[in-house]
């Protein structure tokens, strides 16, 4: 099962072993990225780099390995499990016999993330939630754009077009079926002062997912700020959790409340308690 992580999870290429401490530092999560971030001439570099960094005693990083039903995904995973590495981070995944591949060379104790991607990926995602294996879940609204040949991810007011929002809203939904921990894609819209990271945080925060991959460390303040409750949501959590009545529902600050409030504003507290309350 993977463990929940702190909110904000930075990404860094494999090729880049002298970024590998400094990402860790700049986020509460490190993503060692063998797939996408790496061109393909510098992947054996990039393999080498980072099961180097893991076997030197760093397991705390997470690794994104190209896909197991290819070579160089075989030879990721069976360079990684000769280093030590836990916990895996999979790209574009469509099929539970990738998920069976990682298990195969990791072993059963893999703490692994599958990614949703394509129109394919969603289809299939409440049978890939339902593998043992899988102990979170991302998406990627880019290449799901891509698949789907749309032209654009945004519209002009730089919101996510909404077949995209339609996408990461079944995701949530297959996630809480699953009870298995969502975590939102990187914002790579970096241009407009952080605007568009805001408001895809924010986003993310208020519909249940519990963190957010990024791509620089200039995104992890922005990051880590939404996913904090409020100091006025977690004072009113915990004037709430103490006013609880042995009559099932009650008359809370003008409101019936009842015991899916109370679970709000358990988990309210629990953040809080985790990651700490929202900066002015």
């Amino acid at each position: 099962m993977t463990p929940l992580y702190g909110p904000s999870i930075l990404f860094c290429p494999g090729d880049r072993p002298e970024r590998f401490a400094k990402a860790a530092a700049a986020a509460d999560t490190a993503v060692l990225d063998l797939e996408d971030g790496v061109m393909p001439a510098s992947k054996d570099a990039a393999r080498d780099a980072v099961c180097a960094h893991i076997a030197g005693g760093d397991r705390t990083v997470i690794v994104r390995i190209n896909d197991p039903a290819t070579e160089r995904g075989q030879a990721d995973l069976k360079a990684l499990a000769a280093a030590g590495a836990r916990s895996i981070l999979m790209a574009k995944t469509e099929t539970t016999s990738q998920i069976d591949q990682v298990v195969a060379a990791i072993g059963k104790s893999v703490s692994l993330t599958i990614t949703v991607e394509s129109a394919a990926g969603l289809q299939t995602l409440p049978q890939l939630l339902r593998h043992d294996a899988v102990g979170a879940v991302s998406w990627g609204p880019y290449d799901l754009v891509a698949d789907l040949g749309m032209r654009a991810v945004r519209d002009p007011s730089g919101a996510l077009l909404p077949i995209l929002t339609q996408a990461r809203n079944q995701i949530l939904l297959a996630a809480g079926a699953a009870r298995v921990p969502a975590y939102d894609t990187v914002t790579a819209e970096m241009s407009d002062g952080g605007k568009i990271l805001e408001r895809d945080a924010n986003e993310a925060a208020v519909l249940g997912f519990v963190g957010k991959y990024m791509i620089h460390p200039s995104q992890t303040e922005i990051v880590r700020n939404a996913f904090r409750p409020t100091q006025q949501e977690l004072d009113r959590s915990r004037r709430m959790l103490s006013a609880i009545t042995d009559r099932g529902a009650f008359l809370f600050e003008g409101d019936m409340t009842d015991e899916p409030m109370l679970r709000r504003a358990r988990r309210i507290v629990e953040t809080a308690d985790r990651i700490g309350t929202r900066s002015p």
